[in-house]
């Protein structure tokens, strides 16, 4: 069978298994891909198999057998491992964590010297159903005859071969026979209080990289470093294998202070670090009435610090390495306060959102890297894409409760939206009625309901019982003992859904939460993208969640795009095209769906927003001074909070520039010059510069204001390349020299 082909296992099909066999006795290398293997499909092939893997004179197996495997759904058979690991040359590396891995592919691909290779893809894993009787379905396909694909299939196996989630497997090592039969029970649901694996205290792939990234930096002399990463894949255990690294380096434990806003973050947080500095008397917690003996490794609460005043009481250089949780949560002037005051020879900043619902930056406060961004950044969307967190089900459902008179981010926003939404029987039953068509039976899941306020929050509560749906209201006021029984209840089953009001929005892990009910709408990506990081946590036989997100008619001005972007990733640019088509490129596993009205809505204000003309923005930067203060305008703050792209700002024709658009605005009051206009054209071609070396320079250039001589031959020729990219068109001979010059006549 030279040509390519498709096994189906029905009558009339060549056998799977019988061609598996040939393929098996003439190759040179074997790589098998499958989510599980079973003693009764190793049973089928392990004649041919030690036939293909006998030693030879020169003491080498005739046949290379290397095989990627799971423990997915705890299917896979630890004597089936046992009898491939023992055979000569046969290299066994295993994914413990079913969770994450969720592998579905399964391949095998034949390799010979003489180029005539083979592939089979399909539905089939290593079990005596799948190669016999299963109704499963493998495409054939060859090396010569679809060079392409094979080379695909080929690269990708080296890929998932190199990823460290797969684990060595040696049946002789007692220790990794343990770990597989832990994670098998786990997976299978045998074992429901997970244990550590014997992987479990070594950084995954991605923090391993994470780690490598802060290195980086401080050889560059960045030691005040920011870590952006969503919610779910570890900034915690990043920031504690960081510091044991320090630990090796400085032979002992250097002083540690570790920061964040709540109690439960610092109790998470101490577990972490003794576990991967395997010591249970590391650290001490300094909150509410507890007092350290020591104040060498402390994890304290802000407030505590602030009250115990212990920066001024040891000194700012007392701690060698300083690290703020959820640094976007503390308090805009205690966080100053504090940042401003320590001198840590490491300060380490962990959020999962830094863009603060109070406006107020926080990236100014670490040493960024040349092109301004944190020093690590591994946004939700990257982290969907690397398969770190659950996959997501986002439906935007049409509701028609109109909240077009909300005065959004202004004082009496909440109580504008509870007016509108407690006590609404209308949409509460549309709720309802969405959750059972979409969700099947809801009592069967376990879901999180975010409200506005806590009489909203009891009114749902009400409601879903009212429907046979249990449901338990858990917000600030509730005692602490039934806020902590809440999750648990929710875990065995005895209730479906939590209704909350400002809880859950993070510190706390819900992983089995698989359908959320956003029934709070929000301008703030931060706030969404918190709600909706409670339900992408991995979980045991979990494969989405589910989100219904019911959003209501809105002013024209409502920002659906930072929303949607908080979410995908997606530019405003690339959002119409998405809603308009469909979303087709989202991370494995994720669907997006807006709902007739809301689509059009949403649309609407896309368009609205895409075609921002000089005046509009004149407008906004004009709102915007009158809030900040004339003297507190930066293009970056502006930018950001107001969602606006830089190529808004510099286009290639037309009015363009931020000088131009401030002095429009009225906020610039000296004469403009013969060449501003050019120049704020002209500086459209430098947004998207990605080389380190001359943003560095473009920084210089920027933050000097006399004018940037050039240090080095190499500057001088950046320099030049610089005037050429922005001023070929009009000085075809001019000097990087006199480009500057020309340039700072223009400090604004």
């Amino acid at each position: 069978m030279a040509l390519p082909w498709l096994f189906t296992a029905g009558k009339g099909s060549p056998s799977l298994l019988s061609e598996l066999r040939r393929e098996l006795s003439a190759c040179d290398q074997v790589d098998i891909l499958v989510s599980f293997i079973t003693l009764s499909g190793v049973r089928k092939l392990l004649d041919i198999l030690q036939s293909a893997t006998a030693v030879g004179a020169d003491g080498r197996p005739r046949t290379g057998l290397r095989i990627l495997t799971t423990t997915y759904t705890g299917a896979t058979e630890v004597q089936a491992l046992d009898a491939l690991a023992r055979l000569p040359g046969c290299e066994i590396r295993v994914s413990l964590d079913g969770r994450r891995t969720r592998l579905h592919a399964k391949a095998w691909l034949f390799h010979r010297r003489s180029g005539s290779g083979t592939a089979y893809v399909g539905s089939a894993n290593l079990s005596g159903a799948a190669l016999m009787g299963g109704l499963e379905w493998t495409v054939k396909f060859t090396e010569r005859g679809q060079t392409d694909l094979f080379e695909r299939a080929k690269a990708h196996f080296e890929t998932l071969w190199e990823d460290r989630e797969f684990q060595l497997f040696d049946p002789y090592n007692q220790q990794h026979r343990e770990a597989l039969g832990e994670a098998l029970k786990r997976e299978s649901g045998e074992d429901i209080i997970a244990r550590p694996t014997y992987f479990d205290l070594e950084p995954k792939t991605y923090q391993q990289e994470m780690l490598n990234q802060l290195q980086i930096e401080r050889d560059h002399g960045r030691r005040r470093n920011l870590v952006v990463a969503a919610t779910g894949t570890g900034k915690t255990v990043v920031a504690a294998f960081d510091y044991k690294r320090t630990c090796t380096k400085a032979g002992g434990l250097p002083r540690l202070l570790f920061v964040a806003h709540r109690e439960e973050i610092l109790k998470q947080a101490l577990r972490t670090w003794r576990e991967v500095l395997r010591d249970h008397s590391f650290g001490e917690i300094l909150a509410g009435g507890r007092e350290p003996e020591q104040f060498d490794h402390i994890f304290a609460t802000i407030d505590s610090v602030t009250a115990r005043n212990i920066v001024d009481r040891f000194g700012p250089e007392h701690w060698h390495t300083v690290i703020v949780d959820e640094c976007h949560r503390l308090a805009a002037q205690r966080f100053h306060d504090f940042v401003s005051a320590v001198k840590p020879n490491i300060l380490l900043g962990l959020t999962a959102t830094p863009e603060r619902s109070d406006g107020q930056p926080i990236l100014h406060y670490f040493d960024n890297r040349p092109d301004g961004s944190p020093a690590v950044e591994l946004r939700l969307w990257h982290a969907l894409d690397l398969q770190l967190l659950c996959p997501f089900e986002y439906y935007a459902c049409d509701d028609d409760t109109d909240f077009s008179t909300v005065p959004w981010n202004q004082p009496g926003e909440l109580a504008a939206i509870d007016n509108l939404i407690t006590g609404n029987d209308v949409r509460a039953r549309l709720v309802l009625n969405e959750w059972r068509r979409l969700a099947g039976d809801p009592a069967r899941g376990r879901t999180l309901v975010f409200c506005v306020s806590v009489a909203h929050a009891q009114y749902m509560t009400d409601r879903l019982n009212a429907s046979g749906i249990k449901a338990v209201c858990v917000v600030g006021a509730t005692a602490p003992d039934e806020r902590r029984r809440a999750p648990e209840l929710l875990a065995r089953g005895e209730v479906s859904a939590i209704v909350t009001c400002d809880l859950y929005n993070e510190g706390v892990d819900l992983p089995l939460v698989d359908t959320l009910l956003l029934l709070r709408p929000t301008q703030s990506p931060v706030l969404f993208q918190q709600q909706i990081g409670r339900g992408l946590r991995l979980a045991h036989g979990k494969e989405s969640c589910l989100i219904l997100d019911f959003v209501g008619r809105h002013r024209q001005e409502f920002r659906f795009d930072q929303l949607l972007s908080s979410l995908t990733g997606l530019p405003r640019g690339e959002l119409i095209d998405a809603v308009e088509k469909g979303f087709g490129s989202l991370p494995p596993g994720c669907h997006l769906h807006l709902q007739r009205k809301t689509r059009e809505q949403v649309l609407d204000s896309l368009r609205r927003l895409v075609q921002q003309n000089w005046r509009r923005l004149r407008t906004e930067l004009q709102t915007y001074a009158a809030l900040r203060g004339r003297n507190n305008i930066r293009l970056v703050d502006f930018l950001r909070e107001q969602a606006i792209e830089l190529e808004d700002i510099y286009r290639r024709s037309g009015r363009s520039g931020w000088t131009h658009l401030k002095r429009d605005a009225g906020l610039l009051n000296q004469d403009t010059g013969a060449e501003e206009a050019y120049f704020g054209r002209r500086f459209s071609d430098l947004l998207h510069f990605d080389d380190p070396e001359r943003i560095d320079l473009l920084l210089k250039v920027g933050e000097s204001k006399a004018g940037y001589p050039p240090g080095s031959d190499r500057e001088r020729l950046l320099m030049q390349m610089l005037a050429y990219q922005i001023d070929a068109q009009q000085h075809q001979s001019g000097t990087g020299e006199a480009f500057l010059h020309r340039l700072h006549a223009y400090p604004e």
